[in-house]
């Protein structure tokens, strides 16, 4: 049996990733299943965990990958060219655009497969010690906050009593954190963060 996990909502993408994965292990006599719930249990148990990955969000810590024993993890993004340090729940992630050709998502997997196959292959340790993820500062999450509720700069001033600057500059800083491009990019990462139960409960008191 192998287990792949894929968290992707597009669902025709999923589609065309459980077909490729179907081929490319047609010749394993192996049944495969997948599981389309990316959870700790889920991850626990994967030969392979594919990811869908929106701008910055592959500099914050998914809890989920701290269970998983084994296998290959390949993350999806927009933009290849802009990842750098992360936190030690990718220090192994495969890293893929979206846009890649097939045959060379092919060519990846294959490599990434193969090396998990070896003899006395190690999954590299996975510690939270010297973790290296991006957060944000309280001041940081309350105008985060105000943001995605579509508040405008001055807004946000008026109502922590501050000045735009200071907002402007604490937005600046947020974004270079997670290597953002524009404010689309950052209510995208917002998105996907409160979405996720370890970063509501930070968010949780200020989207009222």
């Amino acid at each position: 049996m192998i287990n792949i996990v894929i968290k992707e909502p597009d669902v025709l993408f999923q589609s065309g990733l459980a077909s490729l994965f179907t081929e490319f292990f047609s010749h394993e006599n192996k049944k495969i299943d997948f599981n389309f719930n990316f959870t700790s249990a889920s991850a626990k148990a994967a030969d392979i965990i594919v990811l869908s990955l929106c701008p910055g969000e592959s500099f914050t810590c998914f809890p989920e990958l701290q269970e998983r024993k084994k296998g290959v993890v390949i993350g999806f993004i927009d933009d290849d060219l802009r990842v750098s340090v992360q936190p030690s729940c990718f220090q192994d992630i495969i890293f893929i655009s979206r846009r890649a050709p097939v045959a060379q998502v092919r060519t990846v997997l294959n490599a990434a497969w193969r090396r998990t196959q070896q003899v006395g292959y190690r999954q590299s340790s996975v510690s939270c010690f010297e973790c290296q993820q991006q957060t944000f500062s309280p001041q940081q999450i309350r105008i985060m906050a105000g943001l995605y509720k579509g508040m405008s700069v001055m807004q946000i001033a008026n109502e922590l009593m501050i000045s735009d600057k200071t907002v402007f500059a604490h937005k600046y800083t947020a974004m270079k954190k997670f290597n953002l491009h524009s404010d689309y990019e950052l209510l995208l990462l917002l998105n996907k963060m409160i979405e996720r139960n370890d970063w509501h409960k930070y968010f949780h008191g200020y989207m009222k």
